[in-house]
């Protein structure tokens, strides 16, 4: 029991400098947080799908020979089948949730850091139903009135009703925003994530790049339409890539 105090000692630290970093107010600091809520279709759900059969175990007889021919098995354990192999849509409700600290270091620049949490619920697949908490950290920078640029690094925890699918990821984003109105906004985004599962078979690299739109609708809400491409390149044993454009209407405090 004693050798786990140093683990629980060392997490408590680092929750502490961390709270302490994003909650207690430096000179040029600011504290910010964003509540939301998303809808989303999906044209071709990422990754591998189940197909939720369940089998009984049986045989095949040759008639009169007392020998079995041929054999097969399945089982309760869901079968998995490649997304390059079957085109499948389905819409979610996205729950998330921000809370960061920005200070400003240089004329124009800012240093973030931020954690956030993201509820996902399918409509159809809810084997992919998840929930994912992340940290995030890196710089924005106005270029001018209109533009704004960022570079962030990333890692997160993500947590799936399919317990397979579990796993760690970290990334890296660069962004442009452009208000064009004081109320309206545009905003450009590549990512690369690196996501690494508990089974082999959900591990992968992903690209992807948004298109967004922001207007604000009243001082502290704003309306979002994001539209974003992605690509996910699985490794061995699945080897395989897919591709997914996905649609998104939300609201956010």
């Amino acid at each position: 029991m004693h050798a786990h105090r140093p683990v629980i000692h060392g997490s408590i630290i680092c929750l502490a400098l961390f709270m302490q970093l994003v909650l207690t107010p430096a000179a040029e600091a600011t504290i910010y947080y964003d509540l939301g809520i998303k809808a989303a279709y999906e044209d071709n759900v990422v990754g591998l799908l189940s197909d939720k059969r369940v089998g009984t175990a049986g045989m095949t007889i040759a008639p009169g020979s007392g020998i079995m021919s041929a054999m097969s098995m399945t089982t309760g354990t869901p079968l998995y089948v490649g997304s390059s192999n079957q085109s499948s849509s389905d819409t979610s409700i996205n729950l998330f949730a921000n809370l960061g600290n920005s200070t400003r270091i240089a004329a124009d620049t800012w240093f973030f850091v931020a954690g956030s949490v993201l509820h996902s619920s399918y409509s159809t697949y809810d084997q992919l139903d998840s929930t994912i908490g992340g940290l995030s950290t890196g710089i924005t920078r106005g270029l001018g009135d209109i533009f704004t640029a960022r570079v962030a690094i990333s890692t997160g925890i993500k947590r799936y009703n399919d317990s397979e699918r579990n796993s760690q990821a970290y990334g890296a984003n660069l962004s442009l925003k452009e208000k064009l109105a004081p109320a309206f906004w545009l905003k450009e985004s590549y990512d690369y994530e690196k996501n690494k599962a508990d089974s082999p078979l959900f591990t992968y690299q992903g690209n992807a790049v948004s298109l967004g739109a922001g207007y604000l609708v009243t001082p502290q809400t704003t309306l979002l339409l994001v539209y974003n491409y992605l690509v996910r390149n699985f490794d061995q044993p699945s080897d395989f890539t897919v591709t997914a454009h996905t649609i998104s209407l939300g609201m956010e405090e």
